[in-house]
């Protein structure tokens, strides 16, 4: 890959992050260009991966959305699963409290159910100590064939 095509990536990976941190505020193009000091064309050009931001431009993208760096340039298919869910964090942590809540509710209860699943599925095959069969034991089933 050239130098060239990473650039053209990178300048992707911004576009795409600054549309959705735009949006999660409920933002408009022009309201975020209120909130940052740049043109609207600008930001649409940004977000279309049009233009390569100077970094003068990121600082005031990055002070407008309140975010961190990571947030705004990082490029999503090439970051770890940590890393993502850093940035999901990040992202929900500016989310109104009741969301907060139902967020950790879901995350909660899953954890529980994995808990739980992995407790059911050990690695003997057994179901808390027993082992399952569909009904039927061998001997019952080679009558059956026969």
């Amino acid at each position: 890959m050239t130098p060239q095509d990473q650039l053209e990536e990178f300048i992707v990976s911004i576009g795409e992050n600054l549309k959705r941190l735009r949006r999660d505020r409920n933002w408009t193009q022009g309201q975020l260009a209120d909130h940052c000091g740049i043109r609207l064309g600008q930001i649409s050009k940004i977000e279309r991966s049009e233009t390569d931001p100077k970094l003068s431009t990121l600082y005031a993208l990055m002070n407008a959305l309140e975010c961190t760096p990571n947030a705004l340039l990082c490029d999503t298919d090439k970051t770890s699963l940590d890393g993502l869910l850093t940035i999901a964090l990040e992202r929900m942590q500016k989310l109104p409290e009741r969301d907060k809540n139902i967020l950790l509710e879901i995350i909660d209860k899953y954890c529980i159910a994995k808990s739980m699943q992995d407790i059911i599925e050990n690695e003997d095959g057994t179901i808390f100590g027993f082992r399952s069969f569909a009904g039927k034991t061998k001997e019952m089933a080679r009558k059956d064939t026969d």
